[in-house]
């Protein structure tokens, strides 16, 4: 591997841990996030970059209001470090790829809530049809990257932007406004055409963009308070059950908890769900085999993710 840059020494061989640490830095934009990326912690992260830029002889980042920024040396190298990384993670796949049985590891990415509530009672028959393999389900509420290998399979409630990735469509999610009986008693039915005046949320983390919270709360309860957030729907439903507030919920859980009633608010979102596998990873029997059966176990509960909305009046 060789390096057109005049003011690095010459380094011998790179080593390819210190350019996947450069890497996840550079991604991440500061030491703190990069470490909880790799899982380390960040002092490890940060004596590993000085020790980087000390053996090529140049620096590799500037600090930042907001973090970290590549130099321009930094730029450079980052296009040979992507490069080695493409091919580091197609020789994987491909020695991985030679398994002829289902057998090994199958790294799936999703919403805690998804996970916990759909995914996870799926698998079961799966599972205990194929004893050689082993499901690793990771809780994210990031957007993992598929085409670096940080997953086999990801679940996304919004279609993927990598060329590289094939995604299916798994489903329709219906989302509805819950209340606890609790906070019903105490407050009442929210007035919709009102905007909600005088009612309380519980909503999304506003570093979360594509959910539907965030374009629909906002047109049919602008006038409500909101007195909690978080970045998962789990913590959501526990804050709505105890009655600090009214949320946002899939109509696959709120429906399904004791105590939450579902509000007749306006036109409530849905989001087409999808399943996307690296167009390589796919190609390995134990990912395509878990894949086909995803695609198929969630297309039996397609009425349950989505079902007909029931006025409140009803189910109280």
């Amino acid at each position: 591997m060789h390096f057109c840059m005049a003011r690095l020494r010459s380094p011998g061989m790179l080593a390819w841990d210190d350019l996947r640490i450069f890497l996840a830095v550079s991604r991440d934009g500061s030491l703190t996030a990069a470490a909880r990326s790799l899982r380390l912690t960040q002092p490890t992260v940060g004596r590993r970059i000085t020790a980087f830029e000390r053996k090529l002889g140049a620096k590799l980042f500037a600090q930042a209001a907001g973090g970290r920024t590549l130099t321009a040396t930094g730029q450079r190298l980052l296009e040979h470090a992507e490069r080695m990384e493409r091919d580091a993670l197609a020789a994987e796949r491909l020695a991985a790829g030679r398994d002829a049985g289902l057998r090994g590891r199958v790294t799936l990415t999703a919403s805690e809530w998804m996970l916990r509530d759909v995914v996870g009672p799926l698998l079961a028959p799966f599972l205990g049809a194929q004893r050689e393999l082993e499901i690793e389900l990771v809780a994210e509420t990031r957007h993992v990257n598929l085409a670096r290998g940080e997953a086999d399979l990801a679940i996304r409630p919004s279609r993927f932007e990598h060329r590289e990735v094939f995604e299916r469509e798994l489903a329709v999610i219906s989302f509805g406004l819950y209340a606890s009986d609790s906070y019903l008693a105490q407050h009442g039915v929210p007035d919709f055409t009102k905007q909600c005046e005088g009612h309380a949320l519980v909503a999304m983390s506003e570093s979360l963009t594509k959910v539907p919270d965030v374009d629909w709360l906002p047109r049919i309860a602008a006038k409500a308070r909101v007195a909690a957030r978080s970045n998962g729907r789990e913590p959501m439903v526990t804050l709505a059950v105890a009655g600090v507030g009214i949320a946002c919920l899939p109509r696959f859980v709120g429906d399904a908890t004791p105590g939450l009633r579902l509000l007749p608010a306006p036109s409530p979102p849905e989001r087409k769900l999808w399943l996307g596998a690296h167009r390589e990873a796919r190609a390995i029997p134990r990912v395509r085999a878990t894949s086909d059966f995803l695609v198929q176990a969630f297309q039996r509960l397609r009425r349950a993710l989505a079902p007909a909305a029931t006025p409140v009046a009803s189910r109280m």
